[in-house]
């Protein structure tokens, strides 16, 4: 006999939510489809046994030995284990998901051709609200550029803050410019109580926290 429809893992994912599925519906839900000689049933429980002995650590050969899984849903299958291990490890590690979340900040001005600013707010969760980047150079006033930058941690209603500068020929090594916008950064975050997660001179290979360098 049939499934009836209300059953079926997508109509019952969309009825009752994710957590009435079980691990075989789930992974039918992932994989999408089988093929005729191999339905998505049959798929999904031979993956949640390899799964079972496996975990997430499972690996994109182990998957496309089972008959019906092509190298495309293969990949998928391992791609979002490993999302789901990260995302897990970064919610019970703060400090892993912190760093996790600079790399990718630190992406585009590590490499840029001009000196850039980047400024990123977080709320109190520690969740990233928003982030802006822009080309400065030495002769900007820095008490302004602070305050430009905290109106809009206000305005955003930020609890913390970062803030970078970077670019492909940006020594890490703290000018006066720099050491006075940290200077300038600190202050207003101090009277404003917000609090500043870092301050760091971003190169193309390397990073420097100058938090100390200007208190110094």
């Amino acid at each position: 006999m049939d499934t009836n429809t209300y059953e079926r893992p997508r109509e019952k994912l969309y009825q009752k939510g994710v957590s009435a599925l079980s691990n075989t519906e789930l992974l039918q839900v992932i994989i999408g489809s089988g093929n005729a000689g191999m339905p998505v049933t049959k798929i999904a429980r031979k993956v949640d046994k390899l799964l079972r002995v496996n975990g997430v650590a499972v690996s994109l050969t182990d998957l496309m030995a089972i008959k019906g899984l092509g190298l495309v849903k293969a990949g998928q299958l391992v791609a979002g284990l490993e999302l789901a291990a990260r995302l897990a490890y970064q919610e019970a590690n703060q400090e892993y998901k912190d760093m996790d979340i600079m790399s990718d900040l630190f992406t585009d001005i590590r490499t840029a051709k001009k000196r850039t600013l980047l400024y990123a707010f977080f709320d109190g969760n520690g969740r990233l609200i928003d982030d802006y980047t822009e080309a400065i150079n030495s002769k900007v006033n820095t008490t302004r550029l602070a305050k430009k930058v905290f109106a809009e941690a206000l305005a955003q209603s930020a609890v913390s803050v970062v803030v970078a500068i970077g670019g492909d020929a940006q020594p890490v090594e703290p000018t006066m410019f720099e050491l006075n916008l940290a200077r300038d950064i600190y202050s207003t975050a101090t009277l404003l109580s917000i609090n500043v997660k870092s301050f760091v001179l971003v190169g193309v290979s390397e990073e420097r926290n100058i938090k100390e360098a200007s208190r110094g």
